[in-house]
């Protein structure tokens, strides 16, 4: 069963594990956690592939990524960008390589190692990721607005302990 099926089927039940008013187990509450936690991963997983190829203005998440982290800076290498978006450098080379042709980023070796590539955002790539971040912040505080109160107060804290168990995950099992 998927996880959003999952997580439809115990809806469905409601509060009860056997639907005969019995509470529902820890057991279940755990599962259902497990089962939403899966569908947040994909979902992530889903958008950071996102191969959108167009030349209509928007940035997948990986992108975004990349080019928020060369926006704070008059240029950068490939290594420094990957590493703060998190990525490995040969993937941060191929996405750069798309916003290359799209004009939004520049590449031209380092003048002090010839070995080395410096990338520097162009205007357009500045114009991009300002519309991009626009939209982007909209959508995320229309979600959080739409929240009840009480989960308002506690998303801030539920994200960065998830995005501290997700680093841990990434790490792999400690030897």
């Amino acid at each position: 069963m998927t996880a959003p099926a999952f997580l439809e089927s115990v809806e469905r039940r409601g509060d009860s594990a056997s639907g005969h008013g019995e509470p529902v187990s820890s057991r279940a509450q755990s599962d259902r956690f497990l089962a939403a936690f899966d569908a947040f991963a994909q979902a992530v997983r889903r958008a950071r592939g996102a191969a959108t190829q167009s030349n209509d203005g928007t940035l997948t998440l990986s992108q975004y990524a990349l080019v928020q982290a060369l926006s704070t800076r008059e240029d950068a290498r490939v290594r420094e960008l990957a590493d703060e978006a998190g990525i490995a450098a040969s993937t941060a080379t191929r996405i750069l390589d798309a916003l290359e042709r799209r004009d939004i980023i520049r590449r031209t070796r380092a003048a002090d190692d010839r070995r080395a590539v410096t990338v520097t955002l162009t205007d357009f790539g500045h114009d991009v990721l300002e519309s991009q971040d626009e939209w982007l912040r909209g959508r995320q505080r229309a979600f959080y607005a739409g929240l009840p109160d009480i989960e308002q107060d506690l998303v801030p804290d539920l994200l960065l302990r998830l995005a501290d168990l997700i680093d841990e995950l990434a790490a792999g099992p400690e030897s």
